[in-house]
């Protein structure tokens, strides 16, 4: 293997592309098969081809490869050296000087042909900081291409949701159902055609209601990256994502507050059996929350089984507790309960911030994780429909 390759590994898994010995085998394979040697745009596809799952795979292989400074590849014509003779070869004998052939003239004699052939030449560019090497002749500054490290990359968010399966049998009969050919063929005793079904295919539906500007604005690349990663790869039937500010709609009848005594500290637990489902409200198509949509429309479209993530802070960001953001947000909550489906939410800040804010409060109700690897891994579980363990559900 060429000595940068580890280097470019290097920094490849340091920034999320999880390359092992089999990539590394491939890339060698490859090498050996004279693949990626006619220059280095060739190599760079090579990498790319062999590595890359996604654009975005793509974008990071072909800048880690500028930083670690590949060696340049170019092609040069040189003579064929003379084929060396082993001790199996058979040995000529000299011809007698009567059995010489007589010496042609000049016209007869053809001119002299040089054998050519394509060699590979390395040159290796010096390092930085060390001695300065030939100029750079005909060859442009390598780009750089700027991409921001978040703490879960995209394949962590793919392989992660694409555990979320709701698997059905839908389409013409092309698969061989075994056990059911197999029994008639034993209760019949008669050899008949085989009994086919049609194919699985993953029916899993998700509704992503994302929680923009405000306390949310720090957090816009890193929801935007999860969701953009979601949208794209994980394999879901159906995706739809809407946008909102702290919450989708405002009830209309909050007199369930009024009994309260405090309504800056104390939860909503006594009056939790008279908050309405949410009727309506307002989300939005897009992140800049330019193209609002009925909420009505939206949860028409929450069935049974659907799965049902909020990504918000909930207030958690300022320490602040809000009755009336609490009251909104169980509002909602119940209106898409009521439709069956399943619900978590998954909030950018760890679990020690949420004491004692609003974000605290909604916990004790639906389950709530982090938003990283391992909060995703437990929403898609409560997703899936295996029961989450919350203080006070609705």
């Amino acid at each position: 293997m060429p000595a940068f390759i580890h280097e470019l590994v290097t920094r490849l898994r340091r920034r999320g592309l999880p390359l092992g010995v089999d990539d590394c085998g491939a890339l060698r394979t490859a090498l050996a098969a004279g693949h990626g040697l006619a220059s280095g745009a060739e190599l760079l596809r090579l990498c790319v081809t062999l590595w890359a799952k996604s654009p975005r795979d793509a974008e990071l292989i072909v800048s880690t490869l500028h930083l670690v400074e590949p060696p340049r590849w170019s092609v040069t014509d040189t003579a064929i050296p003379p084929p060396l003779r082993t001790a199996d070869d058979p040995v000529a004998e000299h011809p007698s000087p009567t059995d010489r052939p007589p010496t042609p003239t000049a016209a007869q004699t053809p001119a002299p042909v040089a054998p050519v052939t394509e060699a590979l030449t390395v040159t290796v560019p010096p390092r930085r900081g060390g001695a300065a090497g030939p100029p750079r002749s005909g060859r442009a500054t390598p780009f750089l291409v700027l991409r921001p490290q978040y703490p879960i990359s995209e394949r962590e968010v793919a392989q992660t949701w694409r555990r979320l399966r709701r698997p059905v049998r839908h389409g013409p009969a092309t698969e061989l159902d075994v056990p059911t050919t197999i029994t008639r063929y034993a209760q019949t005793g008669v050899v008949t055609a085989p009994v086919l079904v049609p194919p699985r295919a993953n029916a899993a539906r998700l509704l992503l209601l994302v929680d923009r500007h405000g306390s949310m604005t720090p957090f816009h690349g890193l929801v935007d990256h999860v969701v953009d990663s979601i949208t794209r790869a994980a394999r879901l039937d159906a995706i739809t994502a809407v946008y909102f500010r702290n919450t989708p709609g405002r009830s209309r009848d909050r007199s369930a507050l009024a009994d309260l005594q405090d309504t800056l500290t104390a939860t909503l637990d006594p009056v939790l059996d008279r908050i309405p489902p949410l009727p309506a409200g307002r989300v939005y198509r897009d992140p800049d929350l330019t193209e609002p949509r009925p909420l009505q429309d939206v949860l028409d479209g929450v069935t049974a089984g659907t799965a049902v993530t909020i990504i918000s802070d909930a207030g958690a960001l300022r320490g602040s507790f809000v009755a009336t953001r609490l009251f909104d947000s169980l509002a909602f909550l119940l209106a898409v309960l009521a439709r069956r489906a399943h619900v978590a939410w998954l909030n950018p800040l760890t679990a020690d911030r949420w004491p004692e804010t609003t974000a605290g409060q909604i916990a004790r109700h639906v389950p709530m994780f982090p938003l990283d690897r391992a909060g995703m891994y437990g929403a898609v579980d409560v997703l899936r429909g295996r029961p989450a363990t919350v203080e006070r559900p609705l």
